[in-house]
């Protein structure tokens, strides 16, 4: 008896550890677009984080945040080097909250969050 090959992308997926961080973030995720054209997401991760993307990618893209309490669940930053929303788990939630392989990384370009930063980085790049 053959057994079929397991895709790759499905035996990556498969490979990928837990991450309830990631997790949150994309059940948490709503975008919507305006009768302009522009499309904004909102992100409620936890009891604890709420912030929007607007103009997701145009250049002009803003992030707001709206709710943020490091007392709770998650809470969030912009870094300087890729651009992209960072949201980590705090140290009251069951996660490894120091380990960068429990963050999820939300990118203003595409408004897709990633499992780690290179991702979100090409994503946030602009296009030439």
């Amino acid at each position: 008896m053959l057994l079929a090959a397991i895709p790759a992308s499905l035996a990556a997926q498969r490979a990928e550890k837990p991450n309830p961080t990631y997790d949150a973030v994309v059940q948490g995720m709503s975008c919507k677009q305006r009768q302009s054209g522009q499309m904004d997401c909102e992100y409620l991760v936890g009891k604890s984080l709420r912030f929007v993307i607007s103009g997701v990618s145009q250049a002009d893209a803003t992030i707001t945040f709206y709710r943020v309490d490091s007392e709770q669940d998650y809470y969030a930053g912009v870094t300087a080097l890729h651009g992209c929303v960072v949201v980590k788990p705090t140290k009251n939630t069951a996660v490894a909250a120091d380990t960068i392989s429990q963050f999820a990384f939300v990118s203003p370009r595409d408004g897709k969050a990633y499992r780690d930063w290179q991702n979100c980085h090409k994503a946030t790049k602009p296009t030439q």
